[in-house]
């Protein structure tokens, strides 16, 4: 029993760093994981104590450069063309610019303050992945390093592509390129890496209770199997369960006990995972609804004050990809949330279908403990109290968008209509125009 422990904690382990490995490593290119990280203990050789210290002084150089490189290009893009926006416009891209170099600022330095939440985290999951092997069940840790996997490339493709229209825009001048990658391309890309870390953490979850309610679905229908002596319940059988071998023998309450277990520490972990998260959960939903109501109210101006040029292509494709990433960005974190909270739920249910009137003593007692458990991890997921992690929030922040882009639109219909009766008076002097100059997530012309 304990050589077969220790085979399944070595088999999940290898295949739990090999799903997260090209994560890790492209995470760690762009500073959002320190460069020592390891999500288990003893898997690299340890460095010397100097050598160590030698390596986290670079890493920390590393990210200073990356947050100093942002926030000195957002310095010189506003100081050289923001001054020219009317007074609302600029104070959402004040906005912006302070949320996005917060954001980028608490990922470089959060990932080394937190650094030993990585390996908290490889520990806890695998420990879980080897008790749901113990009951007959697997986590699918190669269908998780295909998801992301994929989700690699989407991110690497739409970032190539952003970053080609913006040099297009920039008209082939490498400094004003620079200088808006660095401001919108480069935050984001930290920012979208945090979030997918996030992401990580939740679908291994998800597995981790979907593996759970399999588990509690073919046991119990191989007790109604064995309590009826028929085999109606073989036919009704789904694809989704687990197959156990035939009249084999299971002390069940046991294995419920065990389940229990696991699901009270994947509660756990779901609760430290938002609460490590939680802050950056919150800046990256408020930073993304004031990008979009932006956004929206550029494309807005684009199509309705201006004459069109081929600039205002290159603008107006510029301007869409960046409200399909951050209406991504949301997704990122809602959708996994959304899933674990649909799966932890439907382990109630399940328990539910299990015989109450049983003779095993044993079993309905782990049953009546393992629900009055959930009475108690039931409810939304939340970050930092104060977003609840539901799919519902995209709604709620439809209507609020809806409602600040028609404040918007007001408000630059006034300043319009006020310009156009000052040049028209008889005692006016020669105004200023609206500025054509200035344009959405970009440079100017």
């Amino acid at each position: 029993m304990v050589l077969e422990l220790l085979s399944n904690r070595h088999l999940f382990r290898n295949e739990f760093l090999h799903s997260a490995h090209r994560l890790l490593r492209v995470c760690q290119v762009f500073g959002t994981v320190p460069w020592e990280v390891t999500l288990f203990a003893h898997v690299t050789q340890p460095l010397s104590s100097w050598r160590e210290r030698l390596f986290r002084t670079l890493n920390a150089l590393y990210s200073l450069a990356l947050g100093l490189a942002v926030l000195s290009a957002t310095v010189l893009q506003h100081a050289e063309f923001d001054h020219h926006m009317p007074f609302v416009t600029h104070m959402l891209y004040i906005s912006e610019y302070s949320m996005e170099n917060g954001v980028v600022m608490m990922v470089l330095i959060g990932c080394h303050y937190q650094r030993d939440c990585y390996r908290h985290y490889g520990e806890q999951l695998l420990a879980v992945a080897v008790d749901l092997s113990l009951c007959g069940g697997t986590v699918d840790f190669s269908r998780i390093e295909t998801i992301f996997n994929r989700v690699l490339a989407c991110i690497a493709l739409f970032f190539a592509g952003v970053l080609t229209v913006d040099l297009l825009y920039n008209e082939l001048v490498v400094w004003r390129f620079a200088r808006s990658s660095a401001v919108y391309t480069l935050s984001n890309v930290i920012n979208v890496l945090a979030l997918l870390q996030y992401a990580y953490v939740l679908y291994v979850l998800y597995f981790c209770y979907y593996d759970t309610n399999r588990l509690l679905a073919s046991y119990n229908r191989h007790l109604l199997v064995r309590s009826t002596d028929d085999t109606r319940y073989e036919r009704r059988r789904g694809a989704h369960e687990i197959v156990l071998p035939a009249g084999a023998l299971y002390d069940y309450a046991h294995l419920i006990d065990l389940l229990r277990r696991t699901h009270l520490r994947l509660a756990q972990l779901l609760e430290q995972a938002n609460g490590c998260f939680g802050v950056l959960i919150v800046f990256t939903t408020t930073a993304s609804f004031v990008v979009l109501s932006l956004q929206f109210f550029e494309i807005y101006r684009a199509t309705t004050v201006r004459p069109w040029t081929v600039t205002d292509t290159y603008l107006l494709v510029y301007t869409v990809l960046w409200i399909v990433l951050h209406a991504a960005k949301v997704l990122m974190i809602l959708y996994p949330a959304h899933l674990v909270q649909r799966e932890r739920d439907r382990t109630g249910p399940i328990l539910c279908h299990f015989n109450p009137a049983a003779l095993d003593s044993a079993l309905n007692s782990a049953l009546a403990k393992f629900s009055s458990q959930l009475l108690h991890v039931q409810g939304p997921q939340t970050a930092c109290g104060v977003i609840n992690l539901e799919m519902t929030l995209i709604s709620t922040m439809v209507g609020a968008l809806t409602t600040y882009l028609v404040i918007l639109i007001q408000f630059d219909t006034a300043i319009t209509q006020g310009q156009t009766a000052d040049s028209n008076g008889p005692s006016s002097s020669p105004s200023l125009p609206n500025d054509t100059n200035t344009s959405g997530n970009g440079t100017t012309i």
